[in-house]
């Protein structure tokens, strides 16, 4: 079977580049695939993960990010002139390939791919790592609803009408916003790479990860943690990532005199090593797709307070047994969950092991299975729908 993701970078540090290579390793390794990354930007450095030697990478040269956000005008260059260059290159490749299977990871491509459609056909599959309504958080005033509701309705009306299947990330997504939607399948990401070694759960620190920006809600959680340090002045909370928001939160933490027991650590390459030397994970998250990150706090035996944001956590915490659901905002509550796993060890280990075992349902030899069960399933249809 040949398969094609198309996506922006193999370099940005970014979960849905550690997916794509990831899964496309592993389709690799099938004996009777073929499988190609399609990519627009020319690479800066190395990919985020190594990309096996069986995945093709093709360089379309189409360079969005060179003229991201510089002026109105580059921007307009980027969405006519380059998207235009991007859709000549791009059906050239599918023509010289002939896919049975085409993905878009939901990047620069999104919008127009199935309408690349070549005389050899295949399957069309968009995969989308938000929930639906992720457009709609932040939104302050009217114009900005409207456009939401505008790109809304192109995105998921029209251009996703046009894909013969769409697949997303959580059974809670599909339930609160896809549950009328015949073509949408459930197919969670891949725990990618780690050990399966078990954090100790001994040391005094509770460990948060993601970028610093106004989506992961850091701010909430070192307020929470004020709490948290009156009681238990010995523990302290690291927080892992780069980020707009790296200034603000330190302001806030230096001004609440948190900077003895809250540290901003920056970025690491090795995430699976800290986490093993943390004891507790938790995620304030105002929304995420999947919460990648959970998994792999899970993974190296963490149990994991969570709030119950839209979506991931519901799909992937069951309360009390492996972590604990917060809902939305409750910083009190968050914060007593919190001392609850630091004052019984009993339990953070009891909940660290649940955690783990919870964790290797989404191994990646599991999805896979997944998705080239997909595949076939799309491929029959359209054979079927040919034939009639």
């Amino acid at each position: 079977m040949k398969i094609i993701y198309c996506t922006d970078t193999l370099w940005h540090h970014g979960g849905i580049q550690k997916v794509t290579i990831a899964k496309a390793n592993a389709l690799a390794e099938i004996e009777g695939n073929e499988v190609w990354i399609a990519v627009t930007e020319q690479p800066v450095h190395e990919p985020v993960i190594k990309v096996s030697d069986k995945v093709h990478v093709e360089n379309l040269g189409v360079n969005y990010y060179e003229d991201d956000w510089k002026s109105r005008w580059s921007l307009l260059k980027g969405i006519v002139f380059k998207r235009r260059t991007h859709r000549r290159r791009l059906k050239a490749f599918l023509e010289a390939v002939g896919p049975d299977v085409v993905i878009s990871t939901g990047t620069s491509e999104k919008y127009f791919l199935p309408l690349l459609r070549t005389a050899a056909g295949g399957a069309y599959i968009r995969e989308i790592h938000f929930p639906k309504n992720f457009r709609h958080f932040g939104t302050k005033d009217l114009l900005s609803r409207l456009s939401t509701y505008v790109s809304d309705y192109w995105d998921y009306h029209v251009c996703c009408a046009r894909y013969d299947k769409v697949v997303i990330l959580t059974q809670e997504d599909k339930e609160r916003n896809w549950s009328h939607a015949a073509n949408v399948s459930v197919i969670p990401n891949p725990i990618i790479g780690g050990t399966w070694g078990r954090a100790p759960l001994d040391a005094h620190t509770a460990i948060a990860a993601g970028r610093l920006v106004q989506q992961k809600n850091f701010a909430s959680l070192v307020r929470a943690w004020e709490s948290v340090h009156r009681r238990y002045s010995d523990w302290r909370l690291e927080i892992w990532g780069d980020g707009c928001m790296k200034d603000d939160l330190q302001e806030q933490i230096d001004r609440n005199d948190l900077a003895d027991t809250v540290r901003l650590m920056g970025y690491t390459q090795d995430l699976s090593s800290m986490l093993s030397a943390a004891s507790v994970f938790v995620l304030t998250s105002m929304y995420e797709g999947f919460g990648m990150v959970i998994l792999e706090a899970m993974q190296a035996g963490l149990p994991v307070v969570s709030y119950a944001c839209p979506c991931g956590p519901l799909d992937l915490i069951s309360d009390g047994v492996d972590g604990y659901l917060v809902p939305q905002g409750d910083e009190t509550m968050l914060s007593e969950r919190i001392c609850k796993l630091i004052e019984n060890e009993a339990l953070r280990k009891e909940m660290g092991a649940a955690a783990q075992e919870n964790a290797r349902e989404y191994a990646i030899e599991s999805i896979i299975r997944q998705w080239m069960d997909l595949f076939h399933q799309v491929s029959g249809e359209i054979e079927a729908r040919h034939r009639n």
